[in-house]
């Protein structure tokens, strides 16, 4: 792979990971809005998806923006049991010094993701978050893609974007970016966010 001038990160799932944390949102958001919480069994696949899949999916009688509204109030209680990457500070470090310049794209509103990410110790390190709120169409649309694009100044074919979903892959293929999977195939697959770096470190032949 070329060298990039840009990574976008996908947040949940990379840089940390809040599954018990939403899984606990969710169940109190299907009580509220259902009458019945989701279950594990219904959350596990549907992971990463975008509010208003959430409120199809589960059969939520509300509106995408009521249920943001819901997580923005609810979720913040349980962000001090998210599980923070251990080679993010390092890696994102180690990228701002080489000039790469670094973006998250989440399908979490800006609030839920400031939060989060303030939470892990991580917001200071991005330059641009892309968030669901921000765009027509969460991931796999390439929308929340192409935003953190033009925000950076960056084009396409000189990104990389790093994620662990389906959605992430998709959202990085609609928009033209190469993309790494975290225990993911892809463009090219890590097992650790810290082997990110050696694309950061890679040189064109010749």
């Amino acid at each position: 792979m070329m060298v990039p001038n840009a990574i976008l990160f996908d947040m949940d799932g990379v840089l940390v990971r809040s599954e018990e944390a939403w899984l606990r949102v969710l169940e109190d958001a299907g009580r509220r809005f259902r009458g019945s919480p989701v279950t594990r069994e219904e959350f596990a696949p549907t992971f990463g998806q975008g509010t208003a899949e959430d409120v199809r999916v589960f059969g939520l009688r509300c509106t995408p923006a009521e249920l943001d509204a819901f997580y923005v109030e609810h979720l913040p209680r349980h962000a001090g049991e998210v599980w923070v990457n251990p080679d993010a500070r390092e890696l994102l470090e180690a990228l701002a010094s080489r000039g790469v310049r670094r973006a998250v794209v989440t399908n979490s509103v800006s609030a839920l993701a400031r939060t989060l990410l303030g939470a892990a110790r991580l917001l200071d390190y991005f330059e641009v978050l892309a968030c669901s709120d921000l765009v027509a169409n969460a991931k796999p649309a390439p929308d929340l893609v192409h935003y953190a694009l033009g925000r950076l100044g960056v084009a396409p074919g000189a990104a990389l974007m790093v994620g662990d979903s389906r959605f992430d892959r998709g959202a990085a293929g609609a928009a033209g970016v190469r993309f790494v999977g975290l225990g993911l195939d892809g463009d090219a697959r890590i097992e650790r966010l810290g082997e990110l770096l050696r694309f950061a470190d890679a040189r064109i032949p010749g």
